[in-house]
């Protein structure tokens, strides 16, 4: 039979290995992470995001892959990662361009896209 002092000796440890474990996970997060969620009617094809300082958009984020409508995606940011200001730029299927600009990301965690009767996108976010 253990000891009390044994016990909490071992349970003490598993504590620690278990943070050990979780902790990298966790600050493997940006903070400016969010998820966009596409209910435009249409598919999404190229999604940029840029520092609100830059000039240029990057590269597609999106890859080979596309956003259906209905669908959506989380973007992940390197922890190392300090801008807070951020500029996005949609392609839908037809190849027109959606942009909204200066979203602080630190702040939101959601944003949906959705497509109003004139055809023009409107962003929302929380």
């Amino acid at each position: 039979m253990k000891s009390p002092r044994t016990i909490r000796l071992i349970t003490s440890l598993s504590v620690f290995t278990l943070l050990a474990i979780l902790a990298p996970l966790a600050a493997a997060q940006g903070k400016q992470d969010f998820t966009l969620y596409n209910r435009t009617g249409l598919a999404i094809t190229e999604m940029y995001v840029s520092p609100a300082a830059e000039d240029e958009w990057g590269e597609d984020i999106l890859g080979i892959d596309t956003l259906a409508s209905g669908d959506d995606t989380t973007i992940h940011f390197s922890p190392k990662e300090r801008a807070a200001s951020w500029d996005i730029k949609l392609i839908d299927e037809n190849g027109k361009e959606h942009i909204r600009y200066k979203f602080n990301l630190i702040n939101i965690s959601e944003i949906t896209v959705t497509r109003q009767r004139d055809g023009s996108w409107y962003w929302t976010w929380k």
